[in-house]
């Protein structure tokens, strides 16, 4: 399949969950949303999808790592396939991480999302945007940066944000500011690709004193060498002049 064909399927499919979205809200009370009304907009009109009831707690939702990223700037893939469902984020990169899931805001909806507290004690920082407009539809991508020292290792499936839900004020035809029907980025090739500016200058230091390194044992072996010269030359010359001293010698006792 063709990038211009992934991207017009993509396309279809949200507009598609876009169609389903209703204009008012028919689960009643305000504020932040609890589990039994993520439930119900999921049935209604598919607010998360997939949905793992498994993630979904009493006033949020577990996001789960997706099956594309970019680590230094670099894409990759995932799958459940074992040996294809890991990836590792080295100390102090960047990675950019597609959610499993994908949302559908309603206009009487937002979403808060942040990095998973149990991930935040790993070392991963969430250096993204915390909310999801209403009107929105879409993967989520979600960019973190290991500032520990340790590796940290991310599974496909598994949980990785947390997002949760709260309702608007009432949005006012020709009025309030409606959301496009898709967004302008749609693919996860769309997004820039994000590398550590830490990264990058050490492995350039790192890079420029290796050459600097080779090039000093470079131009000590060529001055090695040219001692080594000098005194074969200079041992060559003595051991002559020896030679003829000795003959000269014996040539006057002689």
């Amino acid at each position: 399949m063709s990038r211009e064909e992934e991207r017009r399927n993509e396309v279809e499919r949200l507009l598609t969950l876009k169609k389903r979205q209703p204009k008012t809200d028919n689960f009643p009370g305000t504020g932040v949303v609890l589990s039994d009304g993520i439930k119900a907009y999921c049935n209604e009109f598919d607010l998360i999808f997939p949905l793992s009831e498994t993630n979904l707690k009493p006033a949020n939702y577990k996001l789960r790592v997706g099956n594309e990223f970019s680590i230094g700037g670099k894409t990759g893939t995932l799958s459940s396939e074992r040996g294809h469902d890991e990836l590792v984020v080295p100390p102090f990169e960047v990675a950019i991480i597609k959610t499993l899931e994908t949302v559908n805001m309603p206009r009487f909806l937002i979403g808060r999302w942040n990095i998973q507290v149990k991930r935040a004690y790993q070392g991963l920082i969430w250096v993204g945007g915390p909310q999801v407009d209403a009107g929105y539809v879409g993967h989520l991508f979600c960019p973190i940066y290991n500032l520990s020292d340790q590796p940290v290792t991310l599974r496909y499936d598994d949980p990785i944000a947390i997002i949760d839900f709260e309702k608007t004020t009432e949005f006012h035809e020709k009025q309030s500011i409606p959301y496009p029907d898709v967004p302008e980025l749609v693919l996860f090739d769309e997004y820039p690709k994000l590398k550590s500016a830490l990264v990058t200058l050490v492995t350039e230091k790192l890079e420029a004193f290796q050459k600097d390194i080779q090039k000093i044992d470079q131009n000590s072996k060529e001055s090695s060498e040219t001692l080594e010269n000098r005194f074969n030359n200079l041992a060559t010359v003595a051991l002559g002049g020896m030679g003829i001293l000795f003959a000269v010698l014996a040539l006057f006792v002689t």
